[in-house]
């Protein structure tokens, strides 16, 4: 049921970017009318920002959503010792956090949109500085558009890049404009590394019996491993900057909105699985629910042993709802109609499988 008429992809779909030649694919340009500035994660621009924020204002407490990336979350207690937590269920979209609940006007508060698809409320008068997180929703209408203070994103969640972060104010601009970054050459090695784990998948990709999938999966684990220990901002190379702007301004979450509402159509819909979705916004991926995690896990396996490798949101984490196990299913540029319709059977195979009669 599942290959019929479908030529599996020799990488399978999921897992790292391949390395992109821009001339292979045809992306919609667009024009990113913010300022900001360019880093190499996600977590360093975040740290930019608490960092400039420190330079004028005595932070606090630093407040951070309970159900968020553990990498992150624990990489920043490294660098900032005032972190505290608050509850947030984060499938209720259009949530009006009230901030007097638990934060003070020298705090500040991390929100997170949730898989691209929040639009969280601020209940804000003289109160903290808000810090959005939009590394699963690049370029959705809520990121675009955001009343936060600051805003950052994990660019490698969504452009075909080893690494890179950016930061912006919305509507404004940050004043410092020069920095004095540190130049790690050992970064830099595991960026290259990262980069060439990259161009083996690519080579994987068109055939090459010169290389195995494990060349490049086991890149992935080491980098997280170093990213974790390197709490210092880098200094950017001028090739990275050049490489990060390649893929900066075209429009790559068209392409999963197409990709989804392709899947949405084909799945079905048993009661003891939720799919993610939102009407008029287009979601990180193809995002499934569960309340039982023994489902969560047979899924997970049938995918897998079907060459489908979906990504865990987030697996140290606990949030405040029964439906609490998600698997996402990349749905990127890297993918037509064709692989979404074969992800659309393998899942309804595995549901037909698991559906009493």
């Amino acid at each position: 049921m599942t290959t019929n008429n479908y030529t599996k992809k020799r990488e399978g779909i999921g897992s790292l970017f391949h390395d992109i030649e821009t001339s292979s694919y045809t992306w919609k340009p667009i024009k990113l009318d913010m300022e900001y500035e360019l880093f190499y994660t996600g977590r360093q621009a975040f740290k930019f920002i608490l960092d400039t924020i420190s330079e004028t204002h005595a932070i606090e407490k630093i407040w951070m959503p309970s159900y968020y990336c553990q990498h992150v979350t624990r990489w920043i207690k490294k660098v900032y010792n005032n972190l505290h937590f608050y509850d947030i269920n984060p499938f209720e979209f259009d949530k009006v956090l009230d901030l007097y609940e638990f934060a003070s006007k020298n705090d500040v508060v991390l929100i997170n949109n949730y898989w691209g698809l929040s639009d969280t409320v601020i209940k804000k008068s003289d109160l903290p500085i808000i810090i959005e997180d939009h590394s699963h929703g690049w370029l959705t209408r809520n990121c675009l558009h955001s009343n936060a203070d600051y805003c950052f994103t994990s660019l490698r969640k969504t452009l075909p890049i080893p690494l890179g972060g950016i930061s912006w104010k919305p509507n404004s601009k940050f004043n410092n404009s020069k920095h004095d970054f540190k130049q790690d050459i050992h970064f830099y090695e595991v960026f290259d590394r990262l980069h060439d784990a990259m161009k083996h998948k690519n080579s994987y990709k068109n055939g090459s019996t010169n290389v195995s999938k494990e060349d490049f999966l086991k890149v992935i684990e080491e980098t997280e491993d170093f990213l974790d220990v390197n709490h210092e901002i880098i200094s950017l190379r001028p090739q990275d900057i050049k490489l990060f702007d390649t893929f900066l301004n075209y429009d790559f979450l068209s392409h999963k909105h197409e990709n989804l509402n392709i899947v949405y159509k084909q799945l079905n819909r048993p009661d003891f699985m939720r799919i993610v979705q939102r009407d008029q916004h287009v979601a990180f991926g193809l995002l499934v629910l569960f309340k039982e995690e023994r489902l969560w896990a047979s899924l997970k396996n049938h995918l897998i042993s079907n060459d489908i490798y979906p990504s865990f949101l987030w697996p140290d984490n606990k949030p405040v709802s029964d439906w609490q196990y998600v698997l996402n299913i990349h749905v990127d540029f890297r993918y037509n109609a064709s692989d979404m319709e074969y992800i659309s059977n393998t899942i309804n195979e595995w549901i037909q499988m698991n559906t009493k009669h």
